[in-house]
């Protein structure tokens, strides 16, 4: 639904509105009254803004949002103003969803990290355990250097993933909607 090209030092996101609400909700019952043939929008413009920005390789701030509607719709000359003051409001309470989900994320890999401390002293303990010169070398091999190293592993491995990586899909969703938020917004009419 949505198309770039490049004008002046600003490329153009283009979406396609039916009516200026399309920008933050879709009504889940269209497919039914729509009539055969008819495009029908799935999703909320903004969020397919937010996905066009996310799915470029760089996010950078040299975009601007264009919404096409039909000729009578954007035929109101404070739209575009009213517009990017709710794609404004939009992204705001989602950077405060998703913050509030990160800090979440971050609280649950430092509460995993207590049990998870505890399973890697505990498979140490064990793997040193049996790398002792006494211990038959299959029983060295098997459980010293293979099972309980691989428990020691697992302790940290969830408590870790959770604290430096798992995180990161969130701030980088983030630093879009910041992009976002601060996009110009052009309306234009469509035929």
């Amino acid at each position: 639904m949505s198309t770039t090209s490049s004008t002046r030092a600003l490329e153009e996101i283009v979406v396609h509105l039916g009516s200026p609400e399309e920008l933050l909700a879709v009504d889940p019952l269209a497919p039914l009254s729509a009539p055969e043939g008819a495009q029908v929008r799935a999703t909320p413009g903004v969020e397919e803004l937010l996905a066009e920005i996310l799915g470029r390789p760089r996010i950078a701030r040299s975009r601007r949002a264009v919404l096409t509607l039909p000729a009578p719709e954007a035929a109101d000359s404070d739209l575009a103003g009213r517009l990017e003051a709710a794609v404004r409001r939009w992204c705001a309470a989602r950077t405060f969803r998703i913050e509030r989900e990160s800090r979440a994320l971050w609280r649950q890999g430092l509460w995993s990290l207590r049990s998870g401390l505890l399973l890697f002293v505990v498979g140490l303990f064990l793997s040193t355990g049996f790398l002792d010169p006494d211990v038959p070398e299959i029983f060295q091999d098997l459980l010293g250097n293979g099972v309980f190293s691989v428990i020691a592993w697992i302790g940290l491995w969830y408590p870790l993933d959770l604290l430096f990586f798992a995180r990161s899909p969130a701030k980088r969703e983030m630093r879009a909607l910041d992009v976002l938020a601060t996009m110009p917004v052009e309306v234009r009419p469509r035929a």
